[in-house]
């Protein structure tokens, strides 16, 4: 068995994966509060406990998705935003070992949760495409799959399509730019624009499919950003599909397509919910099994 976790801002989700005959069995996914206010040390704490509650003897290691640029050769945090306070560094291998005497491999969250669509999910029938995935929820991640494997490199920016830039001098990121994609486009963004208009939230796209005037003008707007997101995504990572996945996505819900269409792209939902990080930090673990 092996503990997967997917470690964002707000919670850290963990979930037992084992595997027979080549099928994996994905057990119950258990989420615990991240803590990201009482800094590092709140963090480790909180992703202690998380592996703590499902170590035992038959565990063979740990696959982790987490925010931030990870090296996935050495499973260190190489940068992080002060959403993830003081994890610049850390060592997610050493910490599994030194803590719980377990191997560990980590992966960017939404790098995994890209990997986990394409070798368990909707894009298993895309496999033979380039495939960009937007994960719209507490930030906005970004991947890129070509030629059988997720591409990040100084030429793409990593696939951190979150930071991209979106509105010259615009709204300040945790990144510490200006105007980046997560500033517009994320759930955060969303409530909180929608809040300035006097939108009810939790009904934002329900109503913009009854046709209420205010909504109709806020999610013309939000398509409006996302088609100018994903032509300068297109710029840097040219793709055939755009995968779009996370929590908007899901607050979206039936419509969906309706939002997403006519935006001059072939762009389908994720199916793998809010456990594709979980799935995808499972693929990076056993990456020596190629993607077929």
């Amino acid at each position: 068995m092996t503990i997967c976790v997917d470690m964002g801002a707000t919670e850290i989700k963990v979930a037992p994966i084992k595997e027979k005959n080549n099928e994996i069995f994905v057990g119950e996914v258990q989420r615990f509060p991240t803590n990201a206010y009482l800094g590092k040390q709140g963090i480790v704490n909180a992703l202690r406990g998380a592996i703590a509650s499902l170590y035992n003897a038959d565990v063979d290691g740990v696959a982790i998705a987490s925010a931030g640029d990870i090296d996935t050769i050495s499973s260190v945090i190489t940068y992080a935003t002060e959403n993830l306070p003081g994890m610049i560094g850390f060592d997610f291998a050493e910490f599994c070992m030194q803590e719980f005497n377990l191997p560990a491999r980590a992966i960017n969250d939404a790098h995994a949760a890209l990997l986990g669509e394409m070798v368990y999910g909707v894009g298993k029938a895309h496999l033979d495409k380039r495939v960009v995935m937007l994960t719209l929820g507490s930030g906005v991640g970004g991947g890129y799959f070509a030629d059988g494997d997720i591409v990040a490199n100084e030429e793409n920016d990593y696939g951190r399509f979150g930071h991209i830039c979106l509105e010259k001098d615009g709204r300040p990121c945790t990144c510490g730019k200006l105007g980046c994609v997560e500033m517009y486009l994320s759930g955060r963004a969303i409530h909180r624009d929608a809040d300035k208009m006097g939108i009810d939230g939790p009904d934002i796209f329900e109503k913009y499919a009854q046709g209420e005037a205010k909504n109709v003008e806020f999610v013309e707007a939000f398509r409006n950003n996302l088609k100018i997101t994903l032509d300068k995504v297109m710029s840097v990572s040219p793709f055939d599909v755009c995968i779009m996945g996370g929590g908007v996505a899901d607050w979206m819900g039936e419509h969906f397509s309706s939002i997403t269409k006519d935006l001059g792209y072939s762009i389908i939902r994720a199916s793998l919910g809010n456990s594709a990080g979980i799935y995808g930090a499972y693929a990076q673990y056993n990456k020596e099994r190629k993607i077929k």
